[in-house]
């Protein structure tokens, strides 16, 4: 996917469906706690950062398959600073973006940054 098909897909509306928005601190909570269930999947996004669209743009490519092992939810870390502090360091992952953090059963069990976010590498850490 190219940066123009990442950045038409990002402002089209289409993947609405796909992400839950974490907006403040709390859902950090409430993410870890779904995590004793299923996994959960946070993307940390900048839209000042061209990367990150491609990054989301590649995790939307796979949301299909990703969504049948993981919840995804979404972080604007310019817009929602506070939660993203809150993600770094009660996870106790440097703050990057574009991020992505996978929690199992309460714990950090994978995450990676910038052009090492790919949906088959997530899969893989999901079978």
């Amino acid at each position: 996917m190219g940066l123009f098909d990442a950045i038409s897909n990002t402002f089209s509306g289409s993947s609405d469906d796909i992400w839950d928005t974490i907006s403040q601190p709390s859902d950090l909570e409430s993410i870890v706690d779904k995590s004793g269930n299923r996994p959960q999947l946070i993307y940390k996004h900048s839209n000042r950062c061209s990367v990150c669209f491609v990054a989301k743009g590649n995790l939307e490519q796979s949301s299909k398959q990703l969504l049948e092992h993981a919840d995804m939810h979404y972080l604007n870390v310019v817009k929602n600073r506070s939660a993203s502090d809150s993600v770094a360091s009660k996870l106790n992952v440097r703050h990057e973006s574009p991020q992505v953090i996978l929690l199992d059963e309460g714990e950090v069990v994978w995450h990676a940054s910038h052009g090492k976010i790919e949906g088959s590498k997530i899969l893989e850490q999901l079978s």
